[in-house]
């Protein structure tokens, strides 16, 4: 099948490329215990996928492009916006070991009184095995706590 060729009307994009990366993302995740959530398709392109697993752990968000050769994968926190910029500083020191993206408003509500902080890695499908998911997962989630312990 061209990649060009997979039908709208999925929510994942238009071509094969995010099908593939959303159906690799989706079995790497299960394989880690995590059950996918479909959402609706980003009104810039692209796709978006949460991803719940059970007891403490955090919801991670995934997003990618219509062509499939990358997901970012993140962690996504509501916090106050006044307190979010404040700590900004210490908040970017305190995660530079992580080697993570962080988006201090990631939210749609840019006039909201929260933000929404987003600690993402991208990773490149093609690439993408268990181990690989593994270790995001667990990169991230010690980044989320390391973010939640600047912003308390």
């Amino acid at each position: 099948m061209r990649r060009d060729a997979t039908p709208t009307g999925t929510g994942i994009g238009t071509g094969t490329g995010s099908r593939w990366a959303v159906a690799t993302l989706d079995h790497l995740a299960a394989l880690s215990g995590w059950s996918a959530v479909p959402e609706g398709a980003p009104a810039g392109g692209g796709w978006r996928r949460l991803y719940l697993a059970d007891g403490d752990a955090p919801t991670l968000a995934a997003v990618g492009p219509d062509s499939g050769e990358w997901v970012s994968l993140g962690i996504e926190t509501p916090v106050p916006r006044g307190h979010v910029h404040a700590r900004a500083a210490d908040l970017l020191r305190a995660l530079a070991p992580y080697e993570v993206a962080v988006d201090l408003d990631a939210g749609a509500d840019r006039h909201g009184t929260d933000a929404v902080l987003r600690l993402a890695l991208r990773l490149f499908t093609e690439g993408l095995h268990p181990h690989v998911f593994r270790n995001a997962v667990a990169n991230l989630v010690e980044a989320a706590a390391e973010a939640r312990r600047i912003l308390v």
